[in-house]
């Protein structure tokens, strides 16, 4: 066998490998192993494969993000079984029993109810899911780190866990609502007045209702407590979690639905493949003026990816000072689309190279124009893409960020401003930025309003093309918080890495 048949034989193999999920297998088995200890590895193992796989998915968050509808409807978008916290506490409190007041009390409060009642609750619930080896998704649990805690100790490993999220002002607006309607209301004045006519024989009942009831004002100040609480007890779960979750802001999509739709894409995607063994090679595509550069940098530490920059092949072009480099360079002056035939070729031959072809990569800058997104779709299988992530934004986003953007002309290094006069770089953005550097900063010719335009114009009608795809490995993303990390996670769970 020479070379080329060992190669082609090898991914084969790895082809094979991923098409039925092989790595998956072995790395949730070796995790599960971890976890339950079980005596005997090899009959536990025998045991667990003649079960059928199953998916364990949780989601929690804030009020205020509709978090019990989008579970049913993911729900019933999967195929799963869905339970919901709050039903399991109202049938609780409904029960009239010997938790149920204080259980009550907690909930018409706002408050979490005690996690030892709260762990019996779904306990039982889970336990039935398990034996009964079928796909859930668990609504508003765990909600915090002892709750998450109690995951662990029963062995049960989460595939994903999801929390929603939203504004702090919207998410204090909907328990101040919940609040308002639960906790006792003072009587009207007509009511009062009647009150003082009759005899006071319950007085000291009467007394204690008036205590129970609570101003505006007090209310909105438990809403905001409650926020905070919330707040904490999700970072703690993250905490236990870490790498199993991911956040995703509501507000970001006008219906439901829509927030319905890509997490049932985002699960999907996780549920592919985590196999180590085929790298990823991914798509970034974004508007002009978000930091695409920055949120691959993220990436690429995080999956040991190699990122191509289509502007750092063109200026590597340049340097070689070839025929083509006059072309491409007079291209860029003028704030011009390179030739598609020298962007082609430069990023195939790149993606050939050794490195990416064994370490996985993610593209940026790329596609521009109509004949790069047929070039993308007609790749050769072993450099075509596995992921095409596509951030869309606001445009008076990307007008503000472009006035944020400046160019160093000594160095040609580029800073953005975080705040009044202070800036950090781009590439480097853990690099003091000095006095004399930000004195000689200034704006980018391609940021200039009416050239800034023609890219915004160029950028959307890309964007079209590409969100009106169906392309089964497509992640769309809204990024109007300009928030890089945050992208940068939703891309690598897209992906499939949790380590």
């Amino acid at each position: 066998m020479d070379r080329t048949e060992k190669l082609e034989y090898e991914k084969g193999i790895e082809q094979y490998f991923d098409d039925h999920k092989v790595y998956d297998l072995f790395e949730k088995l070796f995790k599960e192993l971890i976890i339950n200890k079980p005596e005997d590895p090899i009959d536990y193992l025998i045991e667990r494969l003649k079960r059928k796989e199953v998916k364990r998915i949780f989601i929690t968050g804030y009020s205020g993000t509709n978090r019990k509808s989008i579970s049913l409807s993911i729900a019933n978008a999967l195929g799963y079984s869905c339970l919901s916290m709050d039903h399991l506490i109202e049938r609780e409190i409904s029960k009239k029993m010997e938790n149920s007041t204080k259980i009550e009390k907690n909930y018409n409060q706002n408050r979490l109810v005690d996690d030892e009642i709260a762990i019996d609750l779904v306990r039982n619930q889970l336990i039935k899911y398990e034996e009964d080896n079928v796909s859930y998704i668990i609504e508003g649990f765990p909600r915090n780190r002892n709750q998450a805690i109690f995951l662990q100790s029963i062995g049960l490993l989460p595939d994903n866990i999801i929390i929603l999220t939203t504004t702090r002002e919207k998410a204090e607006e909907q328990i101040y609502a919940k609040l308002r309607d639960r906790l006792p209301k003072p009587p009207e004045k007509n009511e009062e007045e009647n009150k003082e006519k009759e005899p006071q024989e319950n007085s000291v009942e009467s007394d204690s209702n008036q205590n129970n009831y609570k101003t505006d004002d007090q209310i909105k100040q438990m809403a905001k407590i409650s926020v905070e609480e919330t707040d904490m007890n999700i970072r703690a779960v993250e905490d236990v979690f870490s790498g199993f979750y991911v956040e995703i802001p509501v507000d970001k999509y006008e219906e439901d639905i829509e927030v319905v739709e890509e997490l049932a894409k985002l699960l999907n995607f996780k549920n592919k493949t985590n196999a180590a063994r085929r790298p990823p090679r991914i798509i970034l595509a974004g508007p002009p003026c978000l930091d695409k550069n920055g949120i691959a940098q993220k990436i690429c530490t995080k999956l040991k990816i190699i990122h191509v920059n289509i502007m750092d092949l063109l200026k590597k072009e340049i340097e070689r000072k070839n025929e083509n480099s006059i072309i491409i360079l007079n291209s860029l002056e003028k704030n011009e689309l390179v030739d598609d035939k020298f962007v082609l070729k430069l990023l195939e031959d790149r993606l050939y190279a050794s490195d990416c072809m064994i370490n996985g990569w993610i593209v940026t800058g790329f596609p521009k124009s109509n004949k790069q997104i047929t070039f993308m779709e007609n790749l050769k299988p072993e450099i075509k893409p596995s992921l095409i992530a596509v951030v869309d934004t606001d445009q008076k986003i990307i007008e503000e960020n472009a006035k944020k953007i400046k160019y160093d002309p000594k160095t040609g290094k580029y800073y953005k401003e975080i705040e009044e006069n202070k800036y950090e770089s781009i590439t480097n953005p853990e690099k003091e930025v000095t006095k004399d550097v930000i004195r000689r900063l200034i704006g980018r010719k391609q940021d200039e309003a009416e050239i800034l335009k023609k890219r915004l114009e160029d950028w959307k009608t890309v964007c079209d093309v590409l969100m009106g795809k169906e392309y089964k490995n497509l992640l769309k993303l809204n990024g109007d918080d300009d928030d890089e990390k945050k992208l940068a996670q939703l891309i690598i769970d897209a992906v499939g890495y949790n380590s």
